[in-house]
């Protein structure tokens, strides 16, 4: 499965804060921690005296390999002035200085009410209301304590002052009941921490439409063609202009990996199902957007496909008759719509030529050329691709699929 981790490089030395209140899933805030420095971030720790009831500050230290601020430790020694220093000192002024991102997680009850109210009676308190960086807010609590008014004024309040709160989820929870409140699944937080330091003034809120995998054919009710496409490249694309800033809707026959939750997801089969998603979602289009038609749509599809079961006869073989498919691509236009073609070839000699011929045949702003090669095949998590639109071409070397969606996205972003 294609992750964030496969481009490590992808927060380097981005300097992120958390701020762990009381709770039980505190213990979570560890995993965070280990995903955000694979990703190559620089990460520090303050936490309430009541978090320390559930997790002790020495099992951060021993991730994060730097001092946790709490009311124990809190120093006015070392540089207070600079945040890059490596003597940074451990109290709340120099740690809100230090941070890029600020996210509170888990977010108790009681801590949303006193953020949302510039309450400072800890050193949680302070270092939060201090803190000029952007944040992210992911709470966990009781159902009750959660869905109770003040507790939902008050995280309104948050959101009005640019807090982006992480959604809770519904699970089974400490106190032995089922129900929301439960903290975001971990990825899901790294998904919001990474678009917040990597967002592109270039994609930011421009709605993305993105096609991927491969279609489904029908032979019969049981039997179909299809084609190997993994639809890992445009998962890909996919996470990478979310990352980005975009509003992204995804149409797709597979979802081979785990997703932003608040990428659309619309599950489709066939060539039709495919073109009407499209167009159900691009005729919604008010201003400029983007089509990135990655999927590998059949060619042919069968001529007549039968409702039932073809049955198994004396007869040696079995003749399939198909006809030429619709070209989703040719067919699909809005004035406000930008089109990025993919094509997939193993003829690395005419390649070139093919993938011009589709710049002005199906009205492209650029194409994407991936050849087909034993370093790539399909269902790789690296690929290799040319980008070619009407006036530039740029060859992309071997890469994991993440690192190449993100230089896909700069290349349209320049044209």
């Amino acid at each position: 499965m294609m992750t964030l981790f496969d481009k490590p490089d992808l927060l380097k030395n981005r300097r992120i804060l958390l701020a762990v209140s009381a709770s039980i899933s505190a213990y979570k805030a560890l995993d965070l921690i280990s995903s955000l420095k694979k990703l190559g971030a620089k990460v520090r720790v303050v936490m309430s005296e009541e978090s320390k009831k559930f997790i002790t500050p020495l099992s951060f230290e021993a991730l994060t390999h730097s001092p946790v601020l709490h009311a124990d430790s809190e120093s006015w020694s070392g540089d207070i002035t600079n945040p890059d220093s490596k003597d940074i000192s451990c109290n709340h002024i120099s740690y809100a200085k230090w941070a890029e991102l600020l996210i509170i997680i888990p977010a108790s009850a009681n801590t949303i009410a006193k953020i949302a109210h510039g309450i400072a009676d800890n050193v949680l308190l302070s270092t939060i209301l201090a803190c000029n960086a952007k944040k992210l807010l992911a709470p966990a609590m009781n159902t009750q304590m959660l869905q109770n008014l003040a507790t939902q004024d008050n995280i309104n309040i948050l959101k009005n002052r640019g807090f982006e709160i992480i959604p809770t989820r519904s699970a089974l929870l400490a106190c032995d009941t089922y129900g929301d409140g439960a903290l975001s699944e971990i990825d899901q937080v790294i998904f919001k921490s990474a678009r917040a330091l990597l967002i592109d003034q270039s994609w930011e809120d421009k709605n993305i439409f993105i096609s991927g995998g491969g279609s489904v054919e029908s032979i019969d009710s049981i039997r179909y063609i299809s084609n190997h496409s993994s639809g890992l490249m445009a998962s890909a694309l996919a996470i990478a202009l979310y990352l980005k800033g975009a509003e992204v809707s995804f149409i797709s026959s597979s979802f081979p990996t785990t997703l932003p939750d608040d990428v659309k997801k619309i599950s489709v089969k066939s060539s039709k199902d495919y073109l009407h998603a499209l167009e159900d979602e691009i005729k919604k289009i008010t201003s400029p957007s983007y089509l990135f038609m990655a999927a590998a749509i059949a060619d042919f599809i069968p001529n007549n496909p039968i409702n039932g079961k073809i049955k198994k006869t004396s007869k040696e073989k079995l003749e399939l008759v198909c006809d030429k498919n619709i070209d989703i691509l040719t067919l699909i236009n809005h004035p406000k719509l930008k089109k990025i073609g993919f094509k997939a070839e193993f003829d690395s000699q005419n390649s070139i030529a093919n993938a011009t011929y589709m710049l002005e045949q199906k009205k492209c702003e650029a194409v994407c050329l991936n050849t087909l090669s034993k370093h790539n095949a399909f269902g790789s998590k690296q690929n290799t691709m040319v980008l070619i639109s009407k006036n530039k071409q740029v060859e992309l070397p071997l890469a994991n699929k993440l690192e190449i969606a993100l230089q896909i996205t700069n290349f349209i972003a320049e044209l």
